[in-house]
């Protein structure tokens, strides 16, 4: 399938193809530390015209946060035995915005920053791109 007015394949559901460039021009933070996860994420974040920036441990997310092009972040709470904890405050401080993605109970997390969506995992690329889309618009 061809572009149209600069718009690529964004999602493939069946034989539906959703066109998107919600993203383009966005730069989204994702921290994952499942390399199947990040990839699919980022593949999701990629088509929908976003430049990603990736990171598998606490130390470079919290260095990739200080990016001044920064858009948006899709955090996992847990990194091995460490939370993203300390990553939320600082985006929070910074004004990006961000969603948390996890398998844990994220109420306290929920409380701590309630303007931040929580996807539960396993999720769907496609649910991550529109959440992340619905954060910079």
């Amino acid at each position: 399938m061809s572009d149209e007015a600069g718009m690529r394949p964004c999602l493939r559901s069946g034989v539906d193809v959703m066109l998107c460039n919600d993203l383009r021009g966005r730069s989204i933070l994702v921290v994952e530390e499942e390399p199947q996860v990040a990839s699919g994420l980022a593949e999701g974040l990629r088509r929908a015209g976003a430049k990603v920036f990736a990171a598998d441990k606490l130390r470079d997310a919290l260095y990739l946060a200080e990016h001044p092009a920064l858009s948006a972040a899709v955090l996992n709470l847990r990194i091995g035995d460490d939370t993203t904890t300390r990553v939320c405050h600082r985006l929070a401080h910074l004004g990006v915005p961000f969603m948390l993605l996890t398998r844990y109970d994220a109420s306290e997390a929920s409380k701590r920053w309630p303007e931040a969506p929580v996807v539960n995992k396993p999720a769907d690329s496609a649910v991550v791109v529109d959440c992340v889309a619905r954060l910079v618009h």
